[in-house]
Formats: C-alpha cells, sequence, structure tokens
C-alpha cells in the first residue's frame, strides 16, 4: 500500500510539475521549427495515402516550400499551428489536422479560455445570433451581427472556414463545424481576449456597438438570467412537438409521429457506441412491433465512427446483399515514419491481425470488400429516408452513400460533409514533431466505397435538398422533417 501510496504521488506532482512549467509564449527557434515542418512533410509523403487524392504533387511541394519560407522568426507553439493549418487544408481529408501538444491540453485544462460570447448561425451569406453566453442581454437569438472587432463578420466567418479541413472541396462540413464552435474557432485564429466588441443591426436597421465578454455563471442562482428575448411573431413561432420519444440514450433516440402513426424517426448521433449490436437490435424490434411503415434517420451532425456499426445499420435496413467498399488500402509503412508516431505497438498488430501485406509493402483490408448480408431478424424493409447535412461525416456519409447508391433510401437535407466516394481514415495515429511537440492526426487507409460514380471530391448530394431560413432557425423549425411529411403526402396521393 505504501509502494502504491508514494507511485500515485509522484504521478500527481509530476503532472502538477508539467502544467506549471508549460509556457504558452514560449518560442522556439527557426532551426527548430524548420526541422519539424520536415519530420512533417516526410511522414506525410511516406504515410498518408491520400495526399495528392485532391492536390497535385507540384502544389503541395510548391505549399511546403512556401511554408518553409514563411517561418523566419521564432514562434510559440500556437503560432506554429497556425502556419501549420493552411497547409494541411490543402490536403482535403476531413481525418487530417494539426493538434496542439501534450503539454498544452493539459496546461489548458487548467486554464479556462476567454472564449467569444456568441454562438452563431448563417443565411445568404449574413451572420445571427444563435445563442448569448454574453454579459448583453439585448443580443438575443436572430440579431444580425454585422461587425467583430471591426471585421465584417461575414469576412470573418469565411477565414475561419479556411482553416476547418474537409473531404475533398466540400464546404458544407466547413459552414457546419464553424457555426457549431464559433466561439473556439474564433479564439484559437484571432487570440482570446477578455472582451470583444461586436456590431449589430437594431429594430431600426441602425449599427450599434457591443462590447461584451463571457457571462459569469453562479454556482447558485436564484433565478434563472434571462439570456435572449426573442419576440414570437406568427412567422417566427416555434412548431408544436410532432414526435413522441419511445427510446433514448446518450448516442441514438427513437420517436413516433404523431402526425402519422406509421412513421418513426431514428436519431443517431454517432457510430462510435459501445454495444451496437444490443443497440440497434433493440430499436429495430420496437421498430417492428410498433408496425412502422415509414423510417427516418437522422444522420444529421453524425460524425462517424466505427466502420463495422455503420456496415451493421445498413444491414437491418437493406434489402438485398450488398457490396460497401471497394478497396481499402495504405502505403507501405517505413521504419522512420513509426519513430515519430504513437500506438506503434497496438497498430503493428492491427496490421498483423487484421490486413494482409502485398508484394510491395502496402496493406490491405479485405473484410471490408466483403458482401454484406442483409439482417433478415427485425430487419426492416418499409421506406426509408435519410436525413443529412454538412456534420454527416466519415462513417455516416458512407452509410448515405451507399443507401443512395443502392437506390434503398431517399437523402433530405443537405450535401454530407464526408466524401461519397470514400475516405482517408480506419488506423489514425498521431505524428509528434520532436521540438515543438505539436502533433499531426492523419490516417493511413485510403477506403473506397462502392459508389461507382466518377469521384468530384464531393459529398452525398440530396435527392430533395432543403434550405433553412433565418425564421427556421430563430424558430426551431426543422424544414427537413417537414419534407418528409410532404413526400409521405406526395406519396400518399399517389397511390390512390
Amino acid at each position: 500500500m505504501r509502494t502504491i501510496f508514494w507511485l500515485i504521488f509522484l504521478l500527481l506532482t509530476f503532472s502538477a510539475c508539467s502544467r506549471r512549467s508549460y509556457n504558452p509564449q514560449r518560442t522556439f527557434e527557426v532551426s527548430k521549427l524548420q526541422k519539424d515542418l520536415k519530420i512533417m512533410r516526410k511522414g506525410l509523403e511516406s504515410g498518408h495515402p491520400g495526399l495528392y487524392w485532391y492536390t497535385s504533387k507540384a502544389q503541395m511541394d510548391s505549399a511546403f516550400e512556401a511554408t518553409a519560407q514563411a517561418i523566419s522568426r521564432p514562434m510559440t507553439e500556437t503560432e506554429f499551428r497556425r502556419l501549420l493549418d493552411p497547409l494541411i487544408e490543402l490536403v482535403h481529408c476531413g481525418h487530417t489536422n494539426v493538434r496542439g501538444s501534450r503539454a498544452f491540453e493539459r496546461w489548458r485544462k487548467h486554464h479556462t479560455p476567454k472564449e467569444f460570447p456568441l454562438n452563431v448561425f448563417e443565411v445568404d451569406n449574413r451572420i445571427f445570433v444563435s445563442s448569448n453566453l454574453s454579459n448583453e442581454p439585448d443580443l438575443y437569438k436572430g440579431k444580425e451581427i454585422v461587425k467583430i472587432e471591426g471585421r465584417p463578420a461575414i469576412d470573418t466567418y469565411q477565414a475561419l472556414k479556411k482553416i476547418v479541413i474537409s473531404d475533398g472541396y466540400n464546404q458544407t462540413f466547413k459552414n457546419t463545424t464553424v457555426l457549431n464552435n464559433f466561439p473556439m474557432y474564433y479564439r484559437y485564429w484571432y487570440g482570446e481576449k477578455d472582451t470583444y466588441e461586436v456590431t449589430v443591426l437594431d429594430s431600426l436597421n441602425q449599427e450599434k456597438k457591443y462590447v461584451v465578454k463571457l457571462r459569469k455563471e453562479e454556482k447558485n442562482p436564484k433565478t434563472l438570467p434571462v439570456v435572449s428575448k426573442i419576440p414570437i411573431t406568427s412567422q417566427a413561432r416555434p412548431q408544436e412537438p410532432v414526435m413522441k420519444k419511445i427510446y433514448g440514450s446518450r448516442h441514438a433516440s427513437l420517436s413516433l409521429s404523431s402526425r402519422d402513426s406509421t412513421l418513426a424517426l431514428l436519431d443517431l448521433n454517432t457510430f462510435s457506441m459501445g454495444n451496437y449490436r444490443k443497440l440497434y437490435r433493440k430499436l429495430f424490434r420496437m421498430i417492428e412491433r410498433n408496425h412502422i411503415q415509414h423510417l427516418v434517420i437522422d444522420l444529421r451532425n453524425n460524425g462517424g465512427g466505427k466502420v463495422a456499426a455503420s456496415n451493421l445499420l445498413m444491414r437491418y435496413v437493406m434489402d438485398k446483399p450488398f457490396q460497401a467498399y471497394q478497396s481499402v488500402e495504405s502505403l507501405p509503412i517505413q521504419k522512420e515514419f513509426n519513430k515519430y508516431t504513437n500506438e506503434r505497438l497496438a497498430r503493428m498488430v492491427f496490421l498483423k491481425v487484421v490486413s494482409k501485406k502485398t508484394d510491395d509493402g502496402r496493406h490491405m483490408i479485405r473484410s471490408a470488400t466483403k458482401m454484406q448480408m442483409p439482417k433478415k431478424r427485425y430487419g426492416y424493409q418499409g421506406d426509408l429516408y435519410i436525413l443529412t447535412n454538412g456534420g454527416s461525416f466519415s462513417a455516416s456519409s458512407i452509410t448515405a452513400a451507399n443507401l443512395q447508391f443502392w437506390k434503398r433510401a431517399q437523402i433530405i437535407g443537405r450535401e454530407t460533409g464526408g466524401g461519397r466516394n470514400g475516405c482517408t481514415a480506419w488506423a489514425i495515429p498521431y505524428l509528434t514533431l520532436p521540438e515543438s511537440q505539436v502533433r499531426l492526426r492523419f490516417p493511413l487507409f485510403k477506403a473506397l466505397t462502392a459508389v461507382t460514380d466518377p469521384n468530384q471530391g464531393h459529398g452525398v448530394m440530396p435527392d430533395h435538398p432543403v434550405i433553412f431560413t433565418s425564421l427556421d432557425f430563430i424558430g426551431n423549425r426543422d424544414p427537413d422533417m417537414e419534407k418528409v411529411y410532404e413526400l409521405l403526402g406526395q406519396s400518399t396521393l399517389v397511390k390512390k
């Protein structure tokens, strides 16, 4: 027991020391940053299977050289990361990104950032308040923001989109990611401050400036603070609830429609769930017992996760055998690459067990390309609709791509954030740059879906595109679901 006590004490002491010793203002010499850039470039060139998928080698080489020239002075870790972000964006791989060092992340956990205090949404190149976390109650939901710190709000939004990395030439993932995380992206790119100046349009359409800061929450408030008071007009009035939830968990929920008893909504916010086999069995048993004829699967803002969970979902709704992937292959793994990456032993085991090595040193995951058989027990064979948006990424995008390609479902909403023809993913290690300790996260396998259409570098295009208006955001309306009911009405008329 005494040994365990001293081990815990030493670990806690080391952790505390590392937090105290990390200095976010520390700068790194030019020669050290140049060394890190060379190692990062070598790692990408030797390990990333999609480095030249959307950007030519000549363009990437030119970008690497321009970035090297831009390292002309000592930089902090954050400044170095900001320099690397536009370079990595050129890869156009949503699974590839620059992360802070482990020391930075430990330090950040104990140093709360001074976030920009407003969440926003964008409609027709105009920026509006979606939620107010500031000390200024007048900035209610729906207020139009025209400037932030003197910069046009739409220009700020477009600048932040440039550092978000999407698959191919996709823009919806950039839109959704920035709007869902606007305070964090703004603080990261422009720096954190105690106060921020915003300019909004008042009721007379005149510009009015506010100096705002993040509101401090009381631990035990006697009354809830009023964050926003938006006048509810007949045009912006929220709709009455039309769904009755019969199952809900952290990862999924199942609801029945009060407008149509034959319709159910299955909301899956991730494929990174634990016992997904048990979860799906329970959900589709409930769907069968409630005699559902029209099923809506909501994959909006589903960032993906386990390929096996995605495949099993498709097996529950497909009506014939199908192949989800054409191929899943890596580049030849080089020893020098492994030197700077984490989880080397686990990756070696993964490659030995799951993949097959080819004569030229590549690895292939053949199990991914096998024919998938529909589930017989609790398999769903009724009408199927899939809701997507820019947050539908990775495995959820591939799910939508296959269900659309095999003509099993109608896609409603907006282009998915993930690629329709595939992505680079599966094993995704971190490469730690030795001098700055900045980490680069990138995948080792290139996965091509069974979708045989030419790859244009975009996500799954909806069969029924839906555009949200500002009144939809303000009134918490869901035009995607309204489109479902509209399609059901048209189907009923056709049958009659």
